[in-house]
């Protein structure tokens, strides 16, 4: 016989819950969702159970500028109890808003990880006994105003007494002061005769004072006690432009720059409230139109007797020092939004500063207690030592060599330029700086190309020797412009001398200033402020929109950007490419201040670039001829062997075939990018079928892979208008690299989805997966995953295959778990 649970059901518990003569109730969310409510507190509320659900403020909209809302929320974040007593809360009830007072305590509850899963809500409405209280207050008020009067009444008639009694007194006291009335009239008369002779010593010494202040060059000034300035002497009057009497009417207030009037106003008001010393700096328009700094600064004076008597403030131009210090605080703006890795270190090898790209390529939080040798991978710190002693002697050096980052103990590749800095006057070196681009990309593909065919030996060696140019060429620019970050007068020269130039761009107004190599390289005019529609004018139209996205998300988002693209000399046409590096700057509470950056010519690099393209499909475009003859060979020797039943050659005829096919992908691949590079890929569109498109791939790909299931599901039968060749290249890539990356006997899944303006085709595959940090970087050129390089490839596939949709005007991008698989997805255009 069974017998029944003694736990109560959820539905009784909420029944007992409702009966309770506690108002209580349950709350989730930062924004205090009804969970549920009892009928006491619903009651509380003067609402209907059409409140559960809602959050406290949708619920109780008369809460909104009262405490609570916010209670909740903090309670809800931080895991507290608040509590109170006595407390008013302001509630609608039929319709009338009314005041109640409460006992309440809003409790969070907790699950075994000490986490807030919801806040128990009680209340306990003590409304009678609170205004019980006050009226008991009002009636103990006025009993006791009652006492007072009464006793005021004793004390009044006692006065009057007292008033008869002195008034006998001043009778007498009258005749005295008559007495005294006749002394004072004759010390009144001296007082008179020293007053006129003190004013006139003040008049001396003002007209000593004035003759003093108009003789300097010091703007001088002088406010009274109620902050009203009474005098300026000549230079202000000089440097304004304006008078003495527009002075006065506190006209020297507008011409103080906008940025800086409210602050200094806010300090001197505040000075002269509490009667103190001020100083403050700002900028004030001159007659000529331009600014200059001054510093000012105003002791208070005060009366004889010592009250209040304002101030006299003293001014001195600091234009100079400010710009010098403006320039600095530019200067140091680049070296913090340079991607390069930017240090200085004592002759101790301890650390003296370290910009933030190095910080976070070496995962460090701080530089404290750190040295050089602490950056390198512990593997090359032998030679390090070898090579740091001499910098003291031979003043510079530079050294291919891994540094790593502690965190994912990861190391990376640093082209390692060190220089000595010394002193001006002794010529001593007083500390070690450096200034070194990453290069891990560059030696990494510099492995790549060690481990390609034989047959490929001759083409590689002459790319290794077009990269090593293009190194040699990147080297110099660097070493031009990175002589010594942390010198100002160093840093100056390089970026003046290194075929590169500063801009800055004003988030609220869109100014842009930008220094004279930029100006003349895009042939604007040298002395007159820029526009950026004039900018524009200058930039390839292709690549306007690609800036002004660049433009909008760095304003809004805050983001670093890099961008290349050719411009074209607005006064002799000439064409070039450039490159434009920038970071937001903000200020302490997190608006944006300046978007700059530097702007560097690198037209050689570029045609470089297109040299090495030029070289890489002409020798692919060569090695095809006698590979196409060789694949013919091959297939007639298949034929034999199939004719004379010879197993043994049937076997290795079959895999010379499959590698002539992989190094045929390979080379049209090569002539892709070429192509692509060159702006001769075209793409050639006409309308078919996707699913047929989809089925031709699979049936191609079955015949030369058996080892794994390809599935094909239920397909959306669309028509599309498209490049077939270049979208079937697409689908073959992605199907290939999930049979490369997966192991035998795993399901390769396609999918394609219909959606409002776009088809969308997933390539799902059972294979390693894809760490976080590669997804971002899987579609460019050459890239390979790391850990990966057992798997033959050049880390094109997918980099031609971004392109390819791109130019389509559809999306590409993968979805990855490691040890689960990969999916990756493309969308095209449905008109």
């Amino acid at each position: 016989m069974s017998q029944s649970s003694p736990f109560l059901s959820h539905e009784q518990l909420l029944e007992v819950f409702n009966l309770t003569h506690t108002a209580t109730a349950v709350h989730v969310g930062e924004t205090a969702i009804i969970q549920t409510a009892n009928d006491a507190m619903l009651r509380i509320w003067g609402k209907d159970r059409s409140v559960i659900g809602k959050s406290l403020e949708e619920a109780l909209p008369e809460l909104k500028g009262q405490p609570f809302i916010d209670m909740f929320r903090k309670v809800w974040l931080e895991g507290l109890v608040i509590s109170g007593k006595d407390t008013a809360a302001d509630i609608k009830i039929d319709g009338e808003l009314q005041t109640f007072y409460f006992d309440f305590e809003y409790r969070a509850i907790k699950d075994d990880q000490g986490k807030t899963i919801c806040i128990l809500h009680t209340a306990i409405d003590v409304s009678e006994r609170v205004l019980r209280h006050k009226a008991l207050e009002r009636e103990r008020e006025k009993e006791e105003a009652l006492q007072r009067e009464q006793t005021l009444n004793e004390e009044l008639a006692a006065t009057i007494e007292e008033l008869a009694t002195t008034n006998e007194e001043l009778v007498a006291t009258n005749e005295e002061l008559q007495e005294t009335q006749e002394t004072l009239h004759t010390l009144n008369n001296e007082l008179e005769l020293r007053v006129v002779e003190r004013f006139n010593q003040l008049s001396e010494s003002e007209k000593r004072f004035r003759t003093m202040a108009e003789g300097t060059d010091i703007f001088i000034a002088v406010g009274n006690e109620s902050g009203n300035a009474i005098y300026f002497n000549k230079p202000w009057t000089e440097l304004t432009g304006r008078s003495m009497k527009d002075l006065l009417d506190f006209g020297w207030a507008d011409l103080i720059h906008p940025e800086d009037r409210d602050r200094y106003v806010n300090i001197y008001l505040s000075a002269l409230a509490e009667k103190k010393p001020f100083t403050g700096e700002f900028r004030i328009l001159t007659q000529k139109g331009d600014y200059r700094w001054l510093l000012a600064s105003g002791p208070p004076r005060f009366h004889a007797d010592g009250s209040f008597a304002g101030y006299i403030s003293s001014c001195i131009d600091i234009t100079e020092r400010k710009l010098i210090e403006i320039e600095r605080q530019n200067q140091n703006k680049l070296i913090e939004a340079s991607s390069e890795f930017i240090g200085i270190a004592e002759l101790d090898m301890s650390i003296q500063y370290l910009n933030p790209a190095a910080l976070k390529k070496l995962g460090w939080l701080s530089i404290s207690n750190r040295t050089i040798l602490d950056c390198v991978f512990p593997e090359d710190r032998l030679m390090a030592e070898k090579i740091l002693p001499d910098i003291l002697n031979n003043n510079t050096f530079r050294q291919e060599i891994r540094f790593w980052n502690e965190k994912t103990g990861i190391p990376f590749w640093i082209e390692w330029n060190g220089f000595a800095i010394r002193n001006e006057e002794t010529n001593k070196t007083i500390a070690i700086a450096t200034v070194s681009p990453d290069i891990t990309e560059r030696k990494l593909y510099q492995e790549e190309l060690q481990g390609i065919n034989m047959e490929m030996a001759a083409a590689n060696e002459e790319l290794a020797t077009i990269n090593e140019e293009l190194a040699k060429t990147h080297d110099d620019l660097i070493q031009y412009t990175n002589k010594l970050s942390d010198s100002e007068e160093k840093l100056r020269q390089a970026i003046e001398t290194g075929r590169m130039g500063t801009w800055s761009i004003n988030p609220k107004t869109l100014e842009v200033t930008m220094s004279g190599f930029v100006k003349e390289l895009l042939g604007l005019p040298l002395d007159g402020p820029v526009e950026m529609d004039m900018m524009m004018k200058a930039v390839n139209p292709d690549y306007h929109n690609m800036l002004f996205s660049t433009l909008e998300n760095a304003m809004k988002n805050h983001l670093p950007s890099d961008t290349e693209y050719p411009i074209k000399n607005l006064i002799n046409g000439q064409e070039k490419w450039v490159r434009a590096t920038g970071r937001v700057f903000l200020d302490h509470h997190g608006n944006a201040t300046e978007y700059s950056g530097l702007f560097i010519d690198i037209t050689e690099q570029k045609l470089d670039e297109l040299r090495k393209n030029d070289f890489i499909g002409m020798v692919s475009h060569e090695l095809k001829t006698p590979l196409t003859a060789i694949n013919g060979f091959v297939q007639v020797l298949q034929r034999k062997a199939k004719k004379d039943e010879d197993n043994y050659a049937i076997i290795a005829l079959d895999k010379a075939h499959s590698q002539i096919r992989k190094m045929t992908n390979m080379i049209n691949g090569f002539l892709n990018v070429s192509r692509l590079e060159s702006g001769k890929l075209l793409i050639e569109k006409t309308n078919f079928n996707l699913d047929e498109l989809l089925k031709e791939t699979i049936e191609e790909t079955y015949v030369s892979q058996s080892s794994h299931q390809i599935i094909l599901n239920p397909t959306c039968e669309v028509n599309i208008n498209a490049d077939r060749n270049k979208i079937g290249n697409v689908i073959s890539n992605l199907i290939s690299n999930g049979l490369k990356y997966s192991d035998n006997g795993t399901r390769i899944e396609i999918t394609c989805k219909l959606h409002n303006t776009e088809v969308e085709v997933q390539i799902k595959d059972e294979g390693i997966g894809i760490k976080p940090g590669d997804i971002d970087k899987l579609f460019e050129r050459y890239y390979r995953v790391q850990g990966n390089h057992t798997i033959s490839g050049f880390g094109i596939g997918l980099y031609l295959s971004a392109e390819i949709i791109e130019r389509h005007n559809g999306r590409i991008w993968v979805e990855s778990e490691e040890g689960i698989g990969s999916v990756f997805h493309f969308t095209l255009p449905l008109d």
